[in-house]
Parts: C-alpha cells; sequence; structure tokens
C-alpha cells in the first residue's frame, strides 16, 4: 500500500473516531484544504509555529501517519525531543500530549484489528521502541472503555464489564512491561492513573502514584484531569473533595502558571457536568476568571480566549463577555463543553441592554 493511500485511510480512521466521541469531549478543528501531492502548500504555512493550536493538533495525526507510512523511527525521535524540550503549545498543552492523544483516538473503535496490525509491524521492526511499548498500554486501556462503555456500572452487561477487567489487566501487564524506561514519560503515568482509577484502587496507593507522577510532571494538564476524574460524584466522590483537588493543583503549579490549572480543571469539570457549573459545583466564578487572565497572558491562543469567553458567558459576566467579543471578532467560536451557550447567543447576551 502506497503512502498517499495510508495516509488517507489514517485520516479517514482519526475522523471516525471523532464522531463516535460524545460531543462534549470533541475539539472541533477546521481541516486544512486538501491538495495534490507535490504541489506546493501556500506560502503563509511556513509561518506557522511548530507550538501553534493547529500544529498541536496535526502532530496528533502525525504521531500514528508515520508508523502507518513505516517511518518507524519518527515516533520515538519526535515524542522524546518533545519530551527533552518541555515544549507546550501556544494554547497551553504539552505537545506530548497531542502524541497521547492521537493514539488514544486510533483505538478509539470497537474492533482495532486493523490499527494493530501496523503496531506489530513497528514492534518487529523497532523492538526496543519506549514509545511503542506505551501505545501498547494506551491501546488496552482504551479497548477496556470500548468495551464497557461510559454509563454507570449497573447498566454494563456482564460480559462488557469482564472485557473491561480482562483489558485493563493486560493494559496493567503492558505498563509493567515499558518500565524502567516508560515512566521517563508522562504518557506511561497517564495511563497507569485511569487504570488505577479504573480498577477501583484504594485510595492511599491511587495518591501515591499521582503523586509520583506529578512529582516528575507537575505542569501536565492529563495527570490532574485523569486523577481529578476519579473524585466526581459519578466515582463516589463529591465536589468538595474536587475543590479541594484543584486548590492543590493551582499550589503545585502556580509559579509557572499562576492561577491557570482553576480555570483549566473547572473546565473540565464542566465536561463532566450536565448542570449549572456555578451553582451546581463549588466553582468560583472571580477565582475562575483569575484562572483564565493567568491562562491567556501566558498562552494569548485564541483558543483559550474563546474558552474564556465561553465561560465568562455562561457565569454572566456582561462586561467580560463584551470585551473578549470584542478582541476576538471574526475569530469567537464560543461554545466549548457548554451546550446552550453559542457565538451568537454569548453576543446577544453581552451587547443587548440589560
Amino acid at each position: 500500500m502506497n503512502r498517499a493511500v495510508r495516509q488517507a485511510l489514517c485520516a479517514a480512521a482519526l475522523l471516525s473516531s471523532l464522531a463516535g466521541l460524545p460531543a462534549s469531549a470533541q475539539v472541533v478543528i477546521p481541516a486544512p484544504p486538501l491538495r495534490q501531492p507535490g504541489t506546493p502548500g501556500p506560502a503563509a504555512a511556513a509561518a506557522e509555529p511548530a507550538n501553534s493550536f493547529t500544529a498541536f493538533h496535526k502532530a496528533r495525526m502525525d504521531a500514528t501517519t508515520a508508523v502507518m507510512n513505516e517511518d518507524f523511527d519518527v515516533p520515538d525521535r519526535v515524542h522524546d525531543e518533545y519530551l527533552r524540550s518541555g515544549l507546550r503549545s501556544t494554547h497551553g498543552l504539552f505537545m506530548v500530549e497531542a502524541i497521547q492523544h492521537g493514539w488514544d483516538l486510533h483505538f478509539s473503535t470497537p474492533d482495532d484489528a486493523t490499527a494493530m496490525r501496523w503496531v506489530d509491524k513497528w514492534a518487529r521492526a523497532r523492538p526496543g521502541s519506549r514509545l511503542r511499548k506505551l501505545v501498547e498500554a494506551i491501546r488496552w486501556q482504551r479497548q477496556a472503555w470500548e468495551a464497557r462503555g461510559g454509563g454507570y456500572a449497573s447498566s454494563v452487561p456482564g460480559e462488557g464489564m469482564k472485557l473491561f477487567r480482562e483489558r485493563l489487566a493486560r493494559a496493567a501487564k503492558a505498563l509493567e512491561a515499558a518500565e524502567p524506561d516508560g515512566k521517563q514519560s508522562p504518557i506511561w503515568y497517564w495511563v497507569a492513573l485511569i487504570v488505577a482509577g479504573s480498577s477501583g484502587q484504594p485510595q492511599a496507593p491511587f495518591d501515591a502514584l499521582f503523586e509520583e507522577a506529578v512529582g516528575r510532571f507537575p505542569h501536565y494538564h492529563t495527570l490532574h484531569y485523569t486523577r481529578m476524574n476519579y473524585l466526581l460524584p459519578q466515582w463516589g466522590g463529591s465536589f468538595e473533595a474536587v475543590d479541594a483537588f484543584i486548590q492543590r493543583s493551582v499550589e503545585r503549579t502556580r509559579q509557572v502558571d499562576g492561577e491557570a490549572f482553576y480555570a483549566w480543571l473547572y473546565v473540565d469539570v464542566a465536561r463532566k457536568f450536565d448542570g449549572d457549573l456555578f451553582t451546581g459545583t463549588k466553582a468560583s466564578w472571580p477565582r475562575m476568571r483569575k484562572g483564565f487572565e493567568d491562562m491567556v497572558a501566558r498562552y494569548p491562543d485564541d483558543w483559550n480566549r474563546n474558552l474564556y469567553a465561553t465561560f465568562a458567558c455562561r457565569a454572566r459576566d456582561r462586561e467580560t463577555t463584551a470585551r473578549l467579543l470584542t478582541q476576538l471578532g471574526g475569530k469567537a467560536m464560543l461554545g466549548e463543553a457548554s451546550p446552550g451557550h453559542t457565538t451568537d447567543s454569548c453576543r446577544r447576551f453581552a451587547f443587548s441592554p440589560a
């Protein structure tokens, strides 16, 4: 199969996996225009920063296309360079997270046999690949959740729950096989936290694992998101526990990110909570607003400004919403993790007479 066909298949697989996600979990990125092989791209593309929001999502796709193109040296090289440099995208996420997201999406299908054929080729060609071993762990934790589904445990058929447990066990074995080198990557800890939380690990060892993870990678977003997930009420926790966790995460990250983690983490809560964030949880809009201010000061990407404007609108902060919409102009695309809040509805709220 030639390279162009492989790339097309990978793009189709990615789009298919995105379509299967819940709407609240999707990140909608405008598709770049297609061009024929051999024709030059637009001149402006050369000016695109290597860590832009668009580049982040391109890196997510590139993580898997390199393997499908049998460029087996590329994945580890890119992963290790991102890890060494600590490069963060213009919206604040680490570029390493793009690789993690790319592979997680790659396995978000009930039947991953086709995807695994390429990974098996990679294993044979580069048996010492550190990243390939981490990808194996990603594969099994994602397939565990594909078998279980996202509903409450009482709604899962017995066969699905059995597959869930079996695949979590295989993910745990893959993590063990990836040690000790795998622990040099935050991806190892991200999968390990999912496996621990999903398996019902007691709080003390679960927290010890999280502390080890953030001791090595204190600002890696998905480590915080993942541990916090298992403090939510649907996992037997409470919003008081969630808020206490967020306060500690802000303290841990303040020197570099200011109050930004307060906003980032409560946005993640909003993705998993159907009610009014500011009355149904412990979220404080004044603190969240300060978090967004610190976020856009450090990572002035339009994605973050749109996120800020969306939550200002949700909090009914007319002045802040109007200011941000004015700054964004034609780049306004509000609504992330906020059903019922759109650019048009928030414009009407911000600029109509009170």
